[in-house]
């Protein structure tokens, strides 16, 4: 299936585990129209695995929130998307929370313990902080090729996301969470020239990528600069896309106009099982 064209550097991460949206209702009213329905989709798992407490969490969040909807506190949102609030918000988020946990924990099932602290070194590594905390957040498809697989998300404690590719337990990806607030320097006096950019990408580069050279040999190099001096990208790209992918490969480094590392990719991986 095609996908749509990513926008490198941001971090999308669709892990909200057994969320209860899309439903439509009366507020504080117990008793429906005539034709009226509560319909509440069944909390998703990532993955194709589940398990028979994974059920049983699902079973019982679908039926705590049905009769929340219809008996319990709701409010909506300036959007006016209705949310639970008060008690019945409480209820629905400790099922959710263990559905959460009772997930993390099936998705890992598998991973070695030296595995786990290969990517934990890996991660701690890329942040440049060796003390960071680093927390499992789930998995999700594959979003840059076609090839069928999961992928790991994790967060250090900065609220940077880390997408690793548990085949090899390499890093594809990082930059700040969808909840997370980093702050890159914005002084204008400490903006850095073109050359120096390009040399503090190569750097970073060459320090996390093994075959950086090769790439550099191989692929094209692709500068881009977002409107207002906000941010520079380096990429480096596949001169072609493999059979049947829509994305070319690519490794990029994002920095600030002072040198900061803003974000990182390194996709190749992805595209063979």
């Amino acid at each position: 299936m095609a996908k749509k064209q990513i926008i490198i550097g941001a971090v999308v991460l669709g892990l909200a585990i057994g969320g209860v949206v899309g439903f439509t209702m009366t507020k504080g009213s117990p008793t429906l129209a005539q034709g009226q329905q509560i319909v509440v989709p069944a909390p998703s798992v990532p993955g194709p695995q589940t398990n028979a407490k994974i059920e049983q969490i699902k079973t019982e969040l679908d039926s705590v929130a049905q009769y929340e909807m219809a008996y319990g506190c709701m409010t909506f949102d300036k959007f006016g998307k209705p949310t639970f609030c008060g008690e019945s918000k409480n209820r629905v988020d400790v099922l959710q929370a263990q559905l959460t946990e009772e997930t993390h924990k099936l998705e890992l099932a598998n991973r070695s313990p030296e595995a786990l602290a290969t990517v934990n070194a890996r991660i701690k590594e890329l942040s440049g902080d060796p003390s960071t905390n680093v927390v499992f957040q789930g998995t999700s498809a594959n979003p840059y090729t076609n090839v069928v697989k999961r992928i790991e998300h994790w967060t250090d404690s900065k609220g940077f996301d880390y997408m690793v590719n548990p085949t090899n337990n390499t890093v594809v990806q990082f930059g700040p969470g969808p909840e997370s607030k980093p702050t890159f320097e914005r002084d204008g006096s400490k903006s850095l020239s073109a050359d120096v950019l390009q040399q503090k990408a190569e750097e970073f580069l060459s320090k996390n990528v093994a075959d950086f050279d090769q790439v550099k040999t191989d692929y094209k190099l692709r500068i881009t600069s977002k409107v207002g001096n906000v941010s520079h990208a380096f990429r480096w790209e596949a001169k072609s896309k493999p059979a049947g992918e829509d994305i070319v490969p690519f490794v990029q480094v994002v920095l600030s106009p002072a040198g900061e590392v803003m974000s990182f990719n390194d996709v190749r991986s992805l595209y063979s099982n």
